[in-house]
Formats: C-alpha cells, sequence, structure tokens
C-alpha cells in the first residue's frame, strides 16, 4: 500500500509539472491563467483517483486533497472551484457509497487551501516548508476523520492501516508540491518583473532624443537606439559589429575610446565631448559613458548615452558675445578689455615687454545724432570701429568702452619705454588719421574726428583701473586742446583733474549763495546811442576773487550746472531790469539774457520766467532771451513752443552766433524772432576777409527779408564797425565800445549817454582784446 501511495504520489507531481508549463505560457496570470491551472488540478485530482488505494467497498484514499489544497493555496478562488468541480464531478461518475465523504473531502481541501491563502495575505500564515508540511499533515487528519464516518470504518481501523505514514507522506507531497508550486510562482513574478522592466528600459531608451550606444570593452558597437539615424556617422547597420575607430573620425573615436577606459576601470561615469560631421550637418556632441555590472559575451561592456548639444553651444556662444562682445560694432566691450588689460599687464611684467592702453572719444558725436539720428550715428559707430580694427595687428585689442568711446591696447611693444611710446604714437597717428576721413552717412560725407589719450605701462607698477583712468585723463588733455589729436599721460594732469573737482565742488557750493554777481555789456546803435546790454555772470570766488567765466563756464557745463547758472544769471537780470524802470536815462533799454539749451528744455521752464517777471516786477518787453542755433535744432517743435508762448507776453528774442550753426531758412520763419547776433568768428577778418564779409551781407539781406533786427558782436576795431556799417549793421556789441562792467558802472553810463551822444563823441578806435 505505501508503494501505491508513492506511485499515485509520484503521478500527481508529474502531472502538476504541467503548471510550469502553462505559467510560461501564461506570462501575464488573468482569468485564463486560473481556470488553465484548476483544470490541470482537477486533471491531476482525477488521475490520482484513477489509481486509488481502496480501503474498503466505495472508499477511496488518494492524494487529491494535496493537490487540491495546494492549488487553492497558490492558484486562488477561481483555479481552486475549477480544480474542485472536476474532482468532484469525476467523484460523483464513481459512485459508491463513499460519494458524499468524497466530495465532502474535496471540498474541504479547497476550502483550507484558500484560508491558509487569505492566512498569508494578511501575514498571518506564510508558504514556508514547515507550515506547508504542517498544513498538508492537517488536511489529510481532516480527510482521516471525514473517511471515519463511513459505515464499517473506524478511526482506529484506519490508523492501523495508514496511520502516521498516510500523514508523513501527504505532509511531504504537500510540502513537495507547496514548494515547486511557489517557485513557479516566484519565477513567474521575477519574470513579469524583468518584462515589466526591460519595457520600461526600451520605452526610455526610445524616448531618449539622441543616441544609446551598447559597446564592449574593444568599444565594438553592440546595440545602437536612436530616433535620429541622420545623427549617426553611418546606418545603424553598418555600426553595429564595428569598432568606433572603424566608423568615426581619429579625433572622436580617440576621444571616446579614452572615455570608455576610463569608465571601464571606475565606478563613476565618465563624460566626454566631441564634433563630428553627420548627414545633420557638423553637430557637437557630448557622451556619458557608465561601465554596466554584468560581463556581456564574456567582454565587459559599457552603455553611452549621447546628447546632441549644438543647439546649446551656439546658445553659450551667443551669451558669450552678449556678455564680452558690443552687439553694435561686434567689438570686444569692457567686460572683455578688463580682463585682457589684466592679462597684458601679467604677460608684460613676466617678458620685461612695454604696452600701451588708448582711450578714443569721437568729437561732437553728439551732433551727428542729434542732426542726422541715431541711425546714423549707429553706422558711423560701427565704421569707427572696423577702421580703428584694420590699423592694429591681430594680437591688440579694439574695444568699444561705451557710447562713442573706444579703447585701443597694444601689448608687448619695446624693452625701452621710449620705443615703446615712439611705437604707440605711430600707431595713435595712423588711427586719428583713419578716424579723420569723412563718413559717408544719408549719401554726404561727414567728418567726425577723434581726441586720444596714451599710457605706456609695464608689469604691475599700476593696476587697470589707474592705467584706464590716467588713458581717461590723457583723452580730456586732448580735448582741452582743440580736439582731433593725442596726448600721453603725464602726472600733472593728475593735479589739474583735482584742481577742477575742487573747483566743481566750490562751484556747486556758490550757486544760491550769493557769490554770483551781474556785469553788463553794452549795445549800441548805429548812431552811438545805448540800446541795451547783454547780462553776464561774474563768479566772485571767495579767496581768490573775480574768476573770469573762461575757467567755471567748461566746469558748468561738464558737471550739468548750466540751468542752475542760468536762473542765477536770469535772476539778477530781471532784479536788475525792475530797477531801471525808476532810472533817468534807462527808457526803451533791453536786457539780453543768454539760455542754455538744458535750461529752455527744462519742464516749467515758461512758467518759471512768467514768476520770475511777476515777483521782480520787470517789464516783460523789456527782457530778451538770447538762444543758439545748436540749442533750438535739438528739439525745434518743443523751442517754438516756448518761445511762442514767451513771446505773447512781450519777452523778445534773439539767435545768438547765428551763422554757425546749421539753420534752415523754413525754422526761421516759424521762430518769433527780434533780433540775429552776427558771431564774432564773422566780424574778426573784416573788411579783409572776403568770405566773412559775403557771410555778413547775406545775414543782412536774411535780417532784411525777416524784418528783424542785427547786432554784431566782436566789435573791437573801428575797421570792422565801418565795414558793419558800410554793410547796413545798426548794432553793435564789443570791447571798441565798452567791456563788461559792473551793474553800477552801466547805471552811470545810462545816465551819461544823452550827454555824451549829443557831444558828438564817437567809439574809440584800436584793438582792444584784454578780456
Amino acid at each position: 500500500m505505501i508503494l501505491d501511495l508513492l506511485q499515485a504520489t509520484a503521478l500527481l507531481l508529474a502531472l502538476c509539472l504541467l503548471q510550469g508549463g502553462l505559467a510560461r505560457r501564461c506570462a501575464h496570470g488573468g482569468p485564463a491563467f486560473a481556470v488553465g491551472s484548476g483544470l490541470i488540478y482537477g486533471l491531476a485530482c482525477i488521475a490520482g483517483m484513477m489509481m486509488p488505494i481502496t480501503l474498503a467497498p466505495g472508499v477511496i484514499v488518494d492524494p487529491r486533497s494535496v493537490v487540491l489544497s495546494v492549488g487553492a493555496l497558490f492558484g486562488g478562488p477561481l483555479a481552486g472551484a475549477v480544480a474542485g468541480l472536476a474532482a468532484a464531478a469525476y467523484r460523483i461518475w464513481l459512485g459508491g457509497s463513499g460519494v458524499f465523504i468524497g466530495v465532502t473531502t474535496i471540498t474541504l481541501a479547497v476550502l483550507l487551501g484558500l484560508a491558509f491563502r487569505l492566512g498569508a495575505a494578511r501575514g498571518w500564515l506564510r508558504p514556508a516548508p514547515l507550515q506547508l508540511f504542517l498544513f498538508g499533515v492537517f488536511t489529510h487528519a481532516t480527510s482521516l476523520l471525514l473517511i471515519a464516518t463511513v459505515p464499517n470504518q473506524s478511526l482506529a481501523g484506519l490508523f492501523a492501516n495508514l496511520g502516521l505514514p498516510y500523514l508523513l507522506l501527504m505532509g511531504a507531497a504537500t510540502l513537495l508540491l507547496g514548494a515547486l508550486l511557489r517557485d513557479l510562482e516566484q519565477r513567474r513574478a521575477t519574470e513579469r518583473a524583468l518584462a515589466a522592466s526591460e519595457a520600461r528600459l526600451r520605452a526610455i531608451t526610445a524616448a531618449i532624443p539622441d543616441l544609446v550606444f551598447v559597446v564592449d570593452e574593444d568599444g565594438r558597437y553592440l546595440e545602437v537606439i536612436t530616433r535620429q539615424e541622420n545623427l549617426l556617422a553611418a546606418p545603424p547597420e553598418q555600426v553595429i559589429g564595428r569598432r568606433s575607430e572603424d566608423v568615426l573620425p581619429a579625433g572622436p573615436a580617440a576621444v571616446l575610446r579614452e572615455a570608455l577606459e576610463q569608465a571601464l576601470t571606475s565606478p563613476e561615469r565618465t563624460c566626454a565631448r566631441y564634433a563630428l560631421d553627420t548627414p545633420a550637418g557638423h553637430r557637437e556632441f557630448q557622451a556619458w559613458i557608465q561601465a554596466i555590472d554584468a560581463p556581456i559575451g564574456g567582454r565587459r561592456a559599457a552603455a553611452i548615452l549621447v546628447q546632441d548639444i549644438t543647439p546649446n553651444v551656439a546658445a553659450e556662444e551667443r551669451i558669450r558675445k552678449l556678455a564680452y562682445y558690443d552687439p553694435l560694432t561686434t567689438l570686444p566691450n569692457r567686460r572683455l578689455l578688463v580682463e585682457r588689460l589684466g592679462h597684458a599687464i601679467a604677460t608684460n611684467a613676466r617678458t620685461g615687454l612695454h604696452g600701451a592702453l588708448m582711450f578714443i572719444d569721437l568729437d561732437d558725436f553728439k551732433d551727428i545724432n542729434d542732426l542726422l539720428g541715431h541711425h546714423n550715428g549707429d553706422v558711423l559707430l560701427r565704421e569707427a570701429g572696423a577702421r580703428l580694427r584694420g590699423v592694429v595687428r591681430e594680437s591688440d585689442t579694439v574695444a568699444r568702452f561705451g557710447g562713442d568711446e573706444f579703447v585701443v591696447l597694444l601689448e608687448l611693444l619695446a624693452e625701452s619705454a621710449d620705443e615703446a611710446l615712439l611705437a604707440a604714437r605711430q600707431v595713435a597717428d595712423k588711427l586719428l588719421e583713419q578716424l579723420g576721413h569723412p563718413y559717408r552717412l544719408d549719401g554726404l560725407d561727414r567728418k567726425c574726428t577723434a581726441s586720444l589719450g596714451l599710457v605706456i605701462f609695464n608689469g604691475h607698477e599700476h593696476t587697470a583701473d589707474e592705467l584706464m583712468q590716467r588713458a581717461d585723463l590723457s583723452m580730456y588733455e586732448a580735448k582741452r586742446s582743440g580736439k582731433n589729436t593725442a596726448r600721453v599721460f603725464d602726472p600733472h594732469m593728475r593735479t589739474e583733474l583735482a584742481d577742477r573737482l575742487a573747483l566743481e565742488t566750490e562751484l556747486r557750493g556758490a550757486i544760491g549763495s550769493g557769490a554770483f554777481l551781474l556785469h553788463l555789456q553794452p549795445q549800441l546803435d548805429a548812431g552811438g546811442r545805448l540800446i541795451g546790454a547783454e547780462a553776464l555772470l561774474r563768479w566772485n570766488r571767495e579767496g581768490h576773487g573775480p574768476t573770469p567765466p573762461a575757467l567755471f563756464i567748461p566746469i558748468a557745463e561738464q558737471a550739468g550746472l548750466m540751468p542752475a547758472l542760468g536762473r542765477e544769471a536770469m535772476a539778477l537780470a530781471c532784479e536788475e531790469l525792475a530797477r531801471w524802470v525808476a532810472l533817468p536815462g534807462a527808457d526803451g533799454l533791453v536786457m539780453a539774457v543768454n539760455v542754455s539749451a538744458a535750461q529752455l528744455y527744462e519742464p516749467g521752464f515758461v512758467e518759471e520766467v512768467l514768476a520770475l517777471l511777476a515777483r521782480t516786477g520787470a517789464p516783460a518787453e523789456r527782457l530778451k532771451l538770447e538762444l543758439t542755433e545748436s540749442l533750438l535744432l535739438t528739439d525745434i517743435e518743443r523751442a517754438i513752443e516756448a518761445m511762442t508762448r514767451l513771446r505773447e507776453m512781450g519777452i523778445r528774442f534773439s539767435i545768438d552766433d547765428f551763422g554757425t550753426g546749421y539753420s534752415s531758412l523754413g525754422y526761421l520763419q516759424r521762430l518769433p524772432l527780434d533780433e540775429l547776433k552776427i558771431d564774432r568768428t564773422f566780424v574778426r577778418d573784416l573788411p579783409a576777409n572776403a568770405s566773412s564779409l559775403a557771410i555778413v551781407r547775406t545775414i543782412m539781406a536774411l535780417a532784411d527779408t525777416l524784418r528783424i533786427r542785427v547786432v554784431a558782436e566782436g566789435v573791437e576795431t573801428s575797421a570792422q564797425h565801418a565795414c558793419l556799417l558800410d554793410n547796413g549793421c545798426d548794432a553793435f556789441q564789443g570791447f571798441l565800445f565798452a567791456r563788461p562792467e559792473a551793474v553800477e558802472s552801466f547805471r552811470a553810463r545810462m545816465s551819461a549817454t544823452d550827454a555824451l551822444h549829443g557831444s558828438g563823441t564817437q567809439p574809440r578806435g584800436g584793438a582792444d582784446r584784454d578780456r
């Protein structure tokens, strides 16, 4: 009987191997797998019942409970139900007195297997070997108790015939079958996980926009994954099986081979960059190489992820150009210049050779912008940069420092400072010569010269900032020397700068403190009668006395103090004009006051003038504002609007320095003018200079057409005066008649004007240039 049990158990275990085949075919599980498993378990039970161990008529003992309980445990409710129904159907078909007990035993085995499954799911039980063995013993002990209820059977008899060997054998069978099914279940779960992992990996690698390679230790391509075959040096079928040296040019192949060898000997991934000509064009690539833990084909291998970084490289280059180059001229900007200057200082210190730094500023560039527009200003700046670049060596630097300022850095000139200076001066002369050539703007040739400051350096004696400051100082000295010239740095320039800064500080403090005095220069008509005066400021500088305008006016212009000085002059002039109302000899005299561009275009200028007149009581019809031509052209419409509003209140207007600007007849016709002042540059050469005489006659004819008065300023000789009289000029101002004088002196002149004119006194002759 024991042999029969062993035979039946071996058969059942063999049939259960079918479960493994089914598991491999139904890797994903599902209802079909559960039904198939149930049928296999059911057939195994039927096969066991075909080789029964008959204890008595109608009483059959077989290992069906092993299969059903373990099948329900690992297969679940559906598989257990299918197996139980198949086994129960066959048992009923066999018939006999033990049918009910047999079906009950089948049902109990399935339920016990499901109960074990539920306990395992909740963590109470675990399909470990000992628990499976005890589960099998418990299941078959229960079966024996049920069998003992069959008539003519006793529990003692069953134990006598089967006893402990039956329980041990069935427990061992449950253990073996459970271990087999658990192994199949774990293997199936592992295969499912591997399949899912492989699917994820395939999806990830397929989603990578660039290239993925698997290579062995010799650099031989084992796998190529990409959606952009045009990034490969050759089609994938021509790449796989070949080494990188056989596919790529020597340079990229060497880079990748070095990175591969490093990756295979290091736990960290390595990185490499290379460029390659592909069907998509010249591309830049970055590769990350990671060694694969398991060998492939018995050889070490690595995975290579290659990304096309061509757009990134182009973006980096654009960012670098924005950071280091001027977008208008494409020259290096201030940041790159400072870096190169620092490098040049270090290089010169190492080699002992001198270098030179030049600071260049275009002369009167603002006039080009204002008169011709910023687009022409940009054209000029680009052309100027190109001219500078064409003079110097490739190793030298030409940078746009900002606005209309350029800097030229010359490196490694000579060991001797004198030789270096000589070489730098020669370059500076060529630079100024090139910049002085006309520029073609809007179809016309325009000249725009430059001023240049130069400093020689060698080693770390001076910092980059100090060198820049010295070159800048030299450039401003060139400006003050008449422009279109070069100046070499001199230590005295720093002293002069300190003096100018101190003077600027004093000037700021003097405004509004009563330190400025009003002086008046008389204006006379053709008969020598006094007709008015031009108001001029004089600074009574503390500790220095009277300071000439030529000293503080340029500083005021640079420091933006001209509007404040203009307001100071306007206030003093209006206060004096108000006093004239009660003075003898002042009837009809006009006070002329200069107005700067910054002052005219200030918001509220008109309201400020009208308020000043109301406060001082000065008569508006005896106030004359003098404006320059270039001032009007800055914003002609705003100028006309402001002048018209003031003209409606009685204020008169004069164009100062007429003939030196670019006035058009159309503008002159629209402006509410009362007077033109011939500039002293045309008066100075009269009567000998034919060109000056022609200009004076033209101005006189223009004024006659516009029906406005003409005043000639800067009249210093009787010959000039006579020439102007002969050509119709009827008003004069200059040293021939009087210098600017204090208001007290002018008041005395007013009271004596009628007496002087009546006595027949004529203007004195001779030149008087002491200003």
